[in-house]
């Protein structure tokens, strides 16, 4: 792995690079709540004259590139990738109404270094989000029609406006500026030897921490190239986010897949939710870590069922252990001996 510490503004404004949120990634989902304590973050940076550390950044350089525009795909830092994002755009449109004066500052420039790439001639988004989120951005950044409502990223929406309605305050925007550029990060590439997911789990403390079905999915996309996760995620698990789109925690896709477990190995009893995922990644790595499209195929068709007949014994089943209901884990060992 290569690790430096770089300004955020400059490794987000690289030129000739994209950055990608590969599809098995969750979709945006920082609050405004988030957007208020990075927004006096940066304020209280810029007064003070002090740099603010953001995390790390954790990214793979796609395999095989052959297009002007290198292609890096992010483990870790979408969130914070894509909301700054959003006050960078605040900045261009504010600048470019008149509405904010910065020093150095220019619409045209933001546009150009953080908000748009090219790729040939071809003008193309500097970070490309990952499933409905793409459309809502690329619509805010050019100005387009903004997807229908079962479409549209709210978050990414409320968090724009929220930035807007801070930028319009007098005397801000020079501090909040002036903190961009003290904003550091650690950047850490993903070479070849390297295990991102095991990287992946360890970052995973800070931030928002995922759901054990959102680090089973990573577990399962992460070792494919770009445009093979785009068509097994389409094939697959986009209609399992579908069919469970109605579960913000989560609970009935963890107990759908706490199910496909007791069915393909009975032996391997979770107490909880937090152990599925280890559960999980044993199971793939003992039984399964050569096929993982068979496997894909395997967890679609019984999430299908489980969502069409949630009625059904062994869907009652597990919703009891996902609402609480424990029962023994066994041991990797035992599960799949010596």
């Amino acid at each position: 792995m290569i690790v430096s510490e770089q300004r955020l503004l400059e490794f987000m404004g690289m030129p000739d690079v994209q950055f990608v949120i590969p599809v098995y990634q969750r979709v945006y989902s920082w609050t405004e709540r988030q957007c208020e304590e990075l927004w006096a973050d940066l304020q209280r940076a810029g007064s003070t004259g002090k740099a603010h550390f953001i995390g790390t950044i954790l990214y793979i350089e796609e395999d095989g590139q052959d297009a002007p525009t290198r292609r890096l795909d992010l483990i870790d830092g979408q969130q914070r990738m894509a909301t700054l994002t959003l006050l960078l755009l605040a900045f261009r449109n504010a600048s470019r109404d008149g509405k904010v004066k910065v020093a150095g500052v220019t619409a045209d420039d933001i546009d150009a270094r953080f908000l748009h790439g090219h790729d040939g001639e071809t003008p193309t988004p500097k970070l490309l989000l990952s499933r409905s989120d793409r459309n809502t951005l690329a619509a805010l950044v050019d100005g387009g029609e903004l997807p229908d409502e079962d479409e549209l990223s709210t978050y990414l929406t409320d968090n724009l406006a929220f930035f807007e309605r801070q930028l319009a305050r007098p005397g801000v925007a020079a501090d909040v500026w002036t903190g961009l550029q003290g904003l550091y990060a650690i950047a850490a590439q993903v070479e070849p030897g390297d295990q991102p997911q095991l990287v992946f789990e360890s970052l995973n403390s800070k931030g928002m921490p995922l759901r054990p079905s959102d680090l089973i999915r990573n577990l399962l996309f992460v070792h494919f190239g770009y445009d093979e996760q785009v068509r097994l995620y389409k094939q697959y698990w986009d209609p399992i986010d579908t069919l469970f789109a109605n579960d913000p925690e989560g609970t009935r896709l963890n107990a759908a897949l706490h199910g496909w477990l007791v069915k393909h190995a009975p032996k391997l009893l979770v107490r909880d939710k937090n152990e599925i995922y280890d559960a999980f990644k044993a199971y793939v790595r003992n039984m399964h870590s050569d096929n993982l499209e068979d496997l894909l195929k395997s967890i679609n068709r019984y999430c299908t069922d489980f969502a069409a007949d949630p009625t059904s014994p062994g869907a009652k089943k597990s919703m009891d252990w996902a609402m609480g209901k424990r029962e023994g884990l066994i041991s990797e060992r035992k599960l799949f001996g010596d």
